[in-house]
C-alpha cells in the first residue's frame, strides 16, 4: 500500500488545516473582473469549516473543534442571509456536526429557522436545487437537524427534494450529473434556459462532448456519504443513496489522468489539461469512504484512491498550501499551481479523513 502511516496523513492535514485557518481566502475575481469579498457564512468558508468539523469528529483533535467553535461564534450559528439557497446552509453542517459539544438549543435555532422557510412553503426540490453542487451544500445539513433534534420533518423534505433534484440532473446515457440546466439537452433545460438564460442551445465543451464538470460531480459523490452518516437508523430508503453512490462511483473512475488526478473536464481533459486537486480529493474522499464502509470493492477502488493521495500529496506547497484548486465556477476552467481557496483545503481534509483510516 502506498498510503503512507496514519500519522503522516494526520500530519499532513494538519499542515493544511493551519495554514488555511491562518489565510482565509478574502474575495475572489468574477468574471467580470469585479471583486467579490467572501463573508464567513458564504460557501467558500461554510465548506472549509464543515470539513474542519469532519476532521475532529475522525480524530477527536482538539484544536478542529477550536477552530469551529471560534467560526460559529463568530457568525453567531447563524446561515447565510439568502433565504432557500442552498450554498448558504452548508455552514450548518458545520454548527450541527459540533453541536454535541454545545448541548444550548438557541444554537440551533438560525438553522431551524432557515430550513423552516422552506418545510413551510415547498417547492420542487430541482427549484431550489438547481445545481449539483447544491447537493453536498444543503441535504447533509437537513438530514443533520432532524439526527440533533430528533424531528423527522427535516430529513423527509430533504429526501423527497433531493430526489427530484437527481432525476433533473441525471444524464441516462453518461451515467453522470449535469451541474445544471446551462448545460442539459434535454425539455427541461430547454425550459429553464427560455426562463433563466437567452434561449439558446445547451452549452457543449470545446470538443462538442456534453460538459460533466469534475468539481460538480466530486461534490455529488461526496454527498453520499455525508448524507448517509447523518439518515435515522431506520431510515427506510437508504439504500437508493447506496446505489446512487456505487454507480457514480463506477463511473468516475473513468476518468482519472494518469498522474493521479482529475481534470476541470470529464469528457474534455485536454482542454484544461492541468491537475485539478478540488475535484480529485472529493473522489479520493467519496472512494475511500466507500472502501471503508464496505461498499466498494477494494480490488478495483483501492489503486484509483492510492494513486489519487499521491498525487494530492504533490498539490500541498512547502508550507501547507493547497495548490491546483479550481477557484469559484460552475464549469470547467483552467487551474495553476498557486491557486488556493478554503474549500479546496476543506475537500483535502475529508480526503484524509478516510484516507487515514486506510492507513491503518
Amino acid at each position: 500500500m502506498t498510503l503512507g502511516t496514519k500519522q503522516s496523513v494526520l500530519q499532513l492535514m494538519k499542515r493544511v488545516y493551519r495554514y488555511q485557518a491562518e489565510n482565509q481566502t478574502r474575495s475572489v475575481i468574477r468574471r467580470s473582473g469585479k471583486t467579490r469579498f467572501i463573508k464567513d457564512t458564504d460557501w467558500e468558508r461554510g465548506v472549509f469549516w464543515s470539513c474542519t468539523a469532519a476532521a475532529w469528529k475522525a480524530t477527536d483533535d482538539s484544536e478542529y473543534l477550536d477552530g469551529v467553535m471560534n467560526y460559529a461564534l463568530h457568525t453567531g450559528f447563524r446561515t447565510g442571509a439568502f433565504p432557500r439557497f442552498a450554498d448558504d446552509h452548508v455552514c450548518a453542517q458545520a454548527y450541527l456536526d459540533v453541536y454535541p459539544a454545545i448541548n444550548i438549543p438557541e444554537a440551533l435555532e438560525p438553522t431551524i429557522k432557515a430550513f423552516d422557510i422552506m418545510l413551510d412553503q415547498p417547492k420542487p426540490g430541482h427549484r431550489d436545487w438547481w445545481w449539483v453542487d447544491s447537493l453536498f451544500m444543503a441535504p447533509p445539513a437537513f438530514a443533520a437537524l432532524s439526527k440533533v433534534t430528533g424531528e423527522r420533518k427535516y430529513v423527509d423534505y430533504m429526501h423527497t427534494a433531493f430526489w427530484d433534484s437527481i432525476d433533473h440532473l441525471y444524464d441516462p446515457e453518461t451515467n453522470l450529473f449535469y451541474r445544471d440546466y446551462r448545460y442539459m439537452p434535454t425539455e427541461l433545460g430547454q425550459k429553464y434556459r427560455d426562463e433563466f438564460g437567452d434561449g439558446g442551445a445547451e452549452l457543449r465543451e470545446a470538443n462538442g462532448e456534453k460538459v460533466f464538470w469534475s468539481r460538480g460531480i466530486g461534490w455529488m459523490l461526496a454527498a453520499c456519504p455525508r448524507i448517509l452518516a447523518r439518515l435515522p437508523e431506520d431510515f427506510e430508503q437508504r439504500q437508493p443513496y447506496i446505489d446512487l453512490f456505487t454507480a457514480l462511483a463506477a463511473e468516475v473512475i473513468k476518468y482519472q489522468q494518469a498522474d493521479g488526478f482529475w481534470r476541470t473536464s470529464l469528457l474534455d481533459p485536454d482542454n484544461f489539461p492541468a491537475p485539478e486537486s478540488s475535484a480529485t480529493a472529493l473522489f479520493c474522499y467519496g472512494l475511500a469512504w466507500g472502501i471503508n464502509n464496505g461498499i466498494l470493492d477494494s480490488d478495483t477502488y483501492l489503486p484509483v484512491v492510492e494513486s489519487s493521495w499521491i498525487a494530492l500529496q504533490t498539490a500541498v506547497h512547502d508550507n501547507g498550501m493547497m495548490g491546483w484548486v479550481q477557484l469559484p465556477a460552475f464549469n470547467p476552467r483552467d487551474v495553476k499551481f498557486e491557486h488556493n481557496i478554503d474549500y479546496g483545503a476543506g475537500a483535502f481534509m475529508l480526503a484524509a479523513t478516510e484516507v487515514a483510516i486506510l492507513a491503518e
